[in-house]
């Protein structure tokens, strides 16, 4: 209540300030003050409600920097926009001031920003401290005595006080029938003496039986009752749920991109690969008649990779070797490899002998950024010995990556450097977005001419 209230005054100030800057320092006929004053509550309104509307007000939204600051920058937008169609539906667009309404879009997001976050962080260290209740609860837990003050603790800096604990064993039958009645008891009693508003339950949930136990006896507290899942459990019911009219299912896998950011992706490839090919044309046109002039045909080195999904699929390369390695031993190219030519030497520094794998991004083989795709003989190697090294398939490889622009590209004589390569795919493909795509981009544009770690 305490944020959203300051937001709803940042959001008015920012209006009535702007108003007052653009109409009496800039000599312009200001508008009817109430209709300012009207305009400027209907946007803190619309901002806090936005926000709101977001969870940005609960605990995790205050706790989440990342989320707090998309909810602000999209519900600023959201406001402007609203005011704007409002404006429009009733036919006032006449007695806004657009100057102002510009004034205010343009420093309004960085002064609320800044302030939103102090007031955030203070909040944060409040709950961190465990100084600050939002509600009070009672805790049921199944388990070992002690364990009770880890739970505590977390509950605590999510502004939730335990007012009492009763520990619930589950050793047989009547044992845990007594030790519930005991515990619905001693909540009962703390009810009476001092209310709080939920019960809190911790126990596995393969403990069928026990729980049944638990909510038929506590079914006499005119309170809401919470279990909360186990370890197991929860991360089953992290992902998001599917409705069928029969029964609910949940998401135990996300799938690495939705159908409109495959097309989004798509589409970013099939363009900037276009506009690449268009400009280096030339470039590449000279490189294939200077590899035939020195070593002859072919131009191009085929070799067979891993792509989507497993799928093989041919890459394409300007050839920069004497040999053409494809088959299921294949040795990575070291520093002073006799097999690279003198022309390789210059083609593989610049990552110039990597250009016609534009081709395969048009082909959809490949995307401009993802995992690089590596050789089968030595997929089938270290999927055997790194954990997760699969799910690089799970989206198409790249012809550049985060890996890369992080320093992990060329030879992998150690196996940390191949782990670190896939743990930086990895990353990227929960992370994607076209921001992401575009930063790689162009650091690998500011890398390819100072990259040692290519032989």
């Amino acid at each position: 209540m305490f944020l959203a209230t300051a937001d709803f005054l940042l959001g008015e100030t920012v209006l009535l300030a702007s108003n007052e800057v653009y109409h009496r320092h800039l000599g312009v006929n200001p508008p009817d003050i109430w209709e300012t004053i009207y305009l400027s509550v209907t946007a803190g309104i619309l901002l806090v409600a936005f926000i709101a509307a977001r969870g940005a007000y609960t605990v995790s939204g205050i706790l989440d920097d990342h989320r707090m600051i998309k909810t602000l920058s999209t519900g600023w937008l959201f406001v402007f926009f609203s005011i704007l169609w409002l404006a429009f539906l009733t036919k006032t667009t006449s007695t806004f001031s657009r100057g102002s309404l510009t004034l205010a879009f343009a420093v309004g997001f960085p002064i609320l920003l800044p302030g939103h976050i102090v007031l955030a962080r203070a909040l944060k260290r409040l709950l961190t401290a465990e100084k600050l209740v939002l509600r009070t609860a009672y805790l049921f837990y199944v388990g070992v005595p002690g364990i009770e003050q880890g739970i505590i603790s977390k509950l605590g800096q999510q502004g939730i006080a335990v007012c009492g604990v009763s520990n619930i064993e589950n050793r047989d039958g009547t044992i845990a029938a007594l030790s519930v009645r005991a515990a619905v008891a001693a909540a009962q009693a703390a009810f009476r003496n001092g209310q709080y508003e939920a019960v809190y339950l911790f126990c596995s949930w393969d403990q069928q039986t026990l729980i049944e136990r638990i909510l038929d006896e506590t079914s006499r507290l005119p309170l809401p009752i919470y279990l909360f899942a186990d370890a197991y459990t929860d991360k089953i019911l992290a992902g998001s749920p599917l409705h069928t009219g029969w029964q609910r299912a949940f998401e135990v896998q996300r799938a690495p991109l939705t159908p409109g950011e495959r097309l989004l992706k798509r589409l970013f490839d099939v363009a900037f690969a276009s506009l690449l090919l268009l400009f280096l044309f030339p470039l590449m046109a000279i490189v294939a008649c200077a590899i035939a002039i020195e070593s002859g045909r072919p131009v191009l080195f085929l070799q067979t990779r891993r792509g989507f999904c497993g799928k093989r699929f041919n890459i394409y390369k300007f050839r920069s070797m004497t040999v053409q390695e494809n088959g299921a031993e294949i040795r990575q190219a070291q520093r002073n490899d006799g097999r690279v030519t003198r022309l390789g030497r210059v083609l593989r520094r610049s990552n110039i002998d990597e250009l016609p794998q534009l081709f395969n991004v048009l082909r959809g083989e490949m995307s401009l950024v993802g995992p690089r795709p590596h050789a089968v003989a030595h997929d089938d190697s270290y999927s055997k010995i790194i954990a997760n090294y699969a799910y690089r398939h799970r989206v198409k490889p790249g012809l550049t990556g985060w890996a890369q622009i992080n320093g992990f590209r060329g030879e992998t004589r150690e196996l940390w450097r191949m782990e670190k390569r896939v743990e930086h795919d990895l990353w990227y493909i929960k992370s994607w977005s076209v921001r992401l795509d575009l930063k790689i981009v162009w650091t690998t544009a500011l890398l390819m001419l100072s990259d040692h770690d290519v032989y």
